[in-house]
Order: structure tokens, then sequence, then C-alpha cells
């Protein structure tokens, strides 16, 4: 059963390595978007402004509408995140990436307090990853929104977090049973 186990936790190692990486290259992309963008948004705000302008001297149906839209669009620019969020989400993707390669070491050299301790890191690093990603769907070539990406790394991450404690844990069952 162990051995069922490793190697079935070495697959999903591989598979957290490759989702992780994806994730870094995502966060980095939609980043480097963001820069390039901040011109068209420094822009929306001054046509914004005028339109402030515009609708104060409106009366009617005509400035409801135009002031609902201007609200919206406000809503939509503070609702963009800061490139910093972005390069967090990286640093999470990459300590998961390391998490599972120390994970894939605990699986064939099984050290149950670390195992225990990683554990809960790893739901930690879950939960952190999912609430810091920014909440924006897929775009038009790719699918998965950035929350869907930390937990397709995160719930495997915590499989294979569990393999490794299970397998410590049986080994010091064996050991307490063999009297070392």
């Amino acid at each position: 059963m162990k051995t069922t186990v490793r190697i079935l936790g070495v697959f999903i190692i591989l598979l957290i390595l490759f989702a992780s990486a994806a994730s870094i290259w995502r966060a980095e992309r939609d980043k480097t978007e963001l820069r390039e963008s901040q011109a068209a948004i420094a822009e929306a705000q001054q046509s914004l402004a005028l339109l402030k302008e515009e609708a104060k001297n409106m009366t009617g149906e005509s400035k409801v509408q135009i002031e609902s839209q201007i609200a919206e669009a406000e809503s939509d620019i503070k609702k963009l995140p800061a490139e910093s969020t972005f390069t967090i989400v990286q640093v999470l993707f990459g300590s998961s990436m390391l998490l599972s390669i120390v994970f894939g070491v605990f699986l064939f050299r099984p050290n149950l307090k670390s195992s225990k301790t990683l554990l809960v890191a790893s739901i930690l690093l879950l939960l952190a990853t999912y609430f810091i990603s920014p909440d924006i769907d897929g775009g038009k070539y790719s699918g998965f929104s950035r929350r869907t990406l930390a937990l397709i790394t995160g719930i495997p991450l915590i499989v294979v977090a569990l393999f490794a404690f299970w397998i410590a844990k049986k080994k010091n069952a064996e050991s307490l049973r063999s009297g070392r």
C-alpha cells in the first residue's frame, strides 16, 4: 500500500509542479498586461472626471443614466488588482512548488513531526493563495479564473501532504511495534 501511495504521490507532485508553474506564468502575464494598460486606465479616469462635470449640468433621465454608468465604470476601475497582488500570488505558488518537493522527500523519508507541521502549512497556503488571488474570470483563451488555479494547485498539495503524513504515521506505528 505504501508503494502505491508513493507512486500516486509522485504523479500528484508532478501535477502540482506543472499547475504552479502555469499559475506563476499566468500571474506574470497578467501583471505585464496591467502595467501596459496603466495609461489607458489613467485616460479612462480623466474621461470619467469630465463626464462627471458634464453630468452636473444635465437634468432628467439622461443625468441618472450617465451617473449610473460613471459609478459602474469607477467601481470596475477600483476592482483592478495592484501589481503587488500578482507578485504575492507568484510567491505563494512558488511556495507550493517548494512544499510539493519537500513532501516528495517525505514520501520516501518519513518524518511525522515535520509532515504534520507542513500539512497545516499547506492548508494555510491554499487558503492564503485562494483569498489573495484576484477574483477575475478567465479570459477568452484561458478558461480558469485565478482562484480556480489556486484550488487546482492547493488541493493536490494537501493530498500529497496527507500521503506523507500517513506514511510517516504508519512508519512510526511500525517502529513502536518493533520496539525501536
